[in-house]
Order: C-alpha cells, then structure tokens, then sequence
C-alpha cells in the first residue's frame, strides 16, 4: 500500500517527518535508567530517489513491539544527536518517533496521519 499526500504550510516552523518502510535489522532495545525503553531500527524506504535507510529511536514506557521485515509507519521528529566515539566528536541525524504503527493496522495508520494533520492545522492558528 502506497499512500501519498502533502499538505502546505507556510510561515510555520516545525519539526514532522512521516515515513513507511520495512525494519531493516533486528532492533536494538536497551531499558533506561528512568525504566522507559530505548529501541533503535533502521527503517528502508523508497522514495522518487531511491532506496533510503532512515535510522528510528523509539522511546517508549513498555517494550516495543518490532521485528525485523515489518511493514510500519513512523511519525516523529528529524533530530541531530552528537556523541563521543574513538576520541572523536560524531554525530547521527535520526527520526525520534513518537508514533510506530503496523502498516497491517489500517484504521490504526490512518488515524495516526489524521492526528499528525490536525497538529499541523492546529499550529498554523
């Protein structure tokens, strides 16, 4: 199921990205000090530029509930994390979701859209 759609906004910073796409590799879940999980997968999708790989962190209070090869949605926000690694500065650029839907779960996809659709209208005023 391919579903396309765009809305216009202008004049109004914000910070949505919405994408669907296979789970790439077994995620990687790890439980924080706060008791919330933490749970990293990559997300392939296709686009009018090709194969895409999209890197999601995923906080959540309960475990997350992804498998490798699931179809999904994930609406959420494009950050920039940086970090230390071998003495160096690095930094990743990921989708931190706050929604992650089955695509199997129609009614659940669509209102998950619908939601993000009346955040947008919500901030234009």
């Amino acid at each position: 199921m391919r579903t396309r759609f765009s809305i216009l906004v202008s004049g109004v910073p914000m910070n949505v990205a919405i994408i669907t796409g296979q789970v790439l590799s077994k995620p990687n879940e790890r439980r924080l000090e706060s008791g919330d999980y933490a749970t990293a997968f990559d997300v392939v999708t296709e686009g009018e530029e090709g194969r895409l790989t999209v890197p999601v962190n995923w906080i959540t209070t309960v475990r997350a509930l992804v498998s490798e090869g699931d179809e999904i949605l994930v609406v959420g926000k494009v950050r920039r994390r940086f970090f230390q690694a071998a003495g160096h500065v690095q930094s990743r650029t990921e989708l931190l979701a706050d929604t992650v839907v089955a695509m199997r779960r129609r009614v659940a996809v669509r209102k998950a859209i619908e939601a993000v659709i009346c955040t947008i209208h919500a901030e234009q005023g």
